[in-house]
């Protein structure tokens, strides 16, 4: 039996050894796309993304027919996993910048405000270090052991406001509850770092690698 192969998109952003390695290591092939027909003939894709949302979002634009393809991908079944500012992407749009996001999981990405709240001035912001998530609903990457238990890494100032409470798939708290990883169809994302995340990021990685391809194998 083949092992499974997950595509990274390579658009100039994102920890992509880091998060390559860790899919290898979790039992996947791993492909770089970085062409818009590469992305059509993927079975899995991950949307990495590291830094400011505007700037990503230049960067996926600079590439011909990106955004197309992952769209065709995305109605054609092929699950997409975005990491960090590559599931903020996913949004509507960002406070952190002028720029649309995708609109894949409609939402607004907002900046923590935890000023002016006394039980919470001892946090900072980036959120950054080790947090648990709790799993909302029957999300598929929160299954098998992570369900019950997990860690995960998080460098963040900015968090997703779901438009629509069945999207969110897990939350974790700094200072308030906020949406951790969100869940719509075949697509997901998650807001902290699973190349970072040591054996539950393993595990995630392991279960979005177990996904059927295309709706027709759902």
């Amino acid at each position: 039996m083949s092992q499974p192969t997950i595509s990274i998109v390579d658009y100039g952003v994102g920890n992509l050894n880091s998060v390559a390695n860790m899919i290898r290591r979790a039992g996947a092939d791993v492909r770089f796309v970085r062409m818009p027909a590469e992305v059509g003939n993927s079975e899995r894709l991950v949307l990495p993304g590291v830094g400011a949302f505007d700037a990503c979002r230049r960067s996926l634009d600079c590439i011909d027919g990106m955004e197309m393809a992952i769209r065709c991908a995305v109605a054609k079944g092929v699950p997409l996993l975005g990491i960090c500012v590559g599931m903020q992407l996913l949004a509507t749009s960002s406070e952190e910048g002028s720029l649309a996001g995708l609109d894949i999981v409609p939402g607004r990405v907002r900046r923590f405000d935890l000023q002016g709240v006394e039980a919470y001035r001892s946090l900072r912001v980036p959120h950054m270090g080790w947090c648990s998530v709790e799993p909302k609903g029957r999300s598929t990457l929160f299954a098998g052991e992570l369900s019950e238990l997990n860690r995960f890494y998080f460098v963040h100032s900015y968090y997703f406001e779901c438009t629509h409470a069945d999207d969110i798939a897990g939350v974790a708290r700094h200072g308030i509850e906020f949406t951790a990883a969100v869940e719509r169809g075949r697509v997901y994302g998650v807001q902290f770092h699973p190349e970072k995340s040591h054996r539950y990021g393993l595990a995630l990685f392991r279960n979005f690698a177990a996904l059927p391809v295309g709706y027709d194998n759902a």
